[in-house]
């Protein structure tokens, strides 16, 4: 009997396992004060009043605290390490220390399901696409606004010569868009000889960024 669609033993026989330098999935909503709506960035009005909060004092890694899955995908690249199996794929990244467990075919989330910055995930295969469905995320005001009723979608699959592994992004949010927001495709960079080192946060992070901290606002409050 043939296995179930998006069960593991259903799953293609691609390996996408290995470290890779993990590129940016541009938004097409801009950043900082070019923030805007538009036809790709369908914002609306409530989400564009509540992303005035998201300021430079108030960015989260400041605080060492990691970034929301939304920002997530925007980051510089970093390294990644993919760790594939026929029950789950992790995501090891080495910024932060994020460590993502997607199980494969896994059960919907429960009723209980608390909120987190990565939200709860699960994967599937569709051909030879690793599908994952990510929901209960935390707010998100920095880079990209999303809300708590946030869902996304990521799609990984290869290029057609297998020296990219390719991430396409869609992100629905019904309380701060009107449509759904679709990110520039990332590419990830096989890198075999690269691992993740151990990611280490100051509780200093803000006197590196902006030295004294108290005057740098000050003194930016004056110009």
């Amino acid at each position: 009997m043939a296995a179930a669609a998006g069960s593991p033993m259903a799953q293609a026989q691609v390996d996408i396992s290995g470290v890779y330098l993990a590129g940016r999935a541009e938004t097409p909503c801009g950043r900082s004060t070019n923030f805007a709506r538009s036809e790709a960035c369908p914002i609306n009005e409530l989400g564009l009043a509540r992303r005035e909060a998201a300021t430079a004092e108030n960015d989260p890694g400041l605080d060492c605290i990691a970034d929301g899955l939304s920002r997530h995908f925007t980051r510089l690249p970093r390294p990644v390490e993919i760790i594939q199996s026929d029950e789950e794929i992790v995501f090891h990244h080495e910024y932060f220390g994020v460590r993502r467990t997607i199980p494969i075919g896994g059960e919907p989330p429960r009723p209980d399901t608390p909120h987190t910055l990565h939200g709860y995930s699960v994967g599937r295969w569709e051909g030879d696409v690793l599908v994952i469905e990510t929901s209960h995320l935390v707010e998100n005001i920095h880079t990209i606004q999303t809300s708590p009723m946030t869902t996304t979608v990521e799609r990984f699959h290869w290029n057609d010569d297998r020296t990219r592994l390719l991430l396409d992004v869609e992100i629905d949010d019904p309380v701060y868009y009107d449509g759904p927001v679709r990110l520039a495709r990332a590419e990830y960079v096989p890198n075999p000889g690269d691992y993740i080192a151990e990611w280490s946060c100051s509780m200093d992070q803000r006197e590196l960024f902006f030295g004294d901290f108290d005057s740098f606002f000050d003194d930016a409050a004056d110009e």
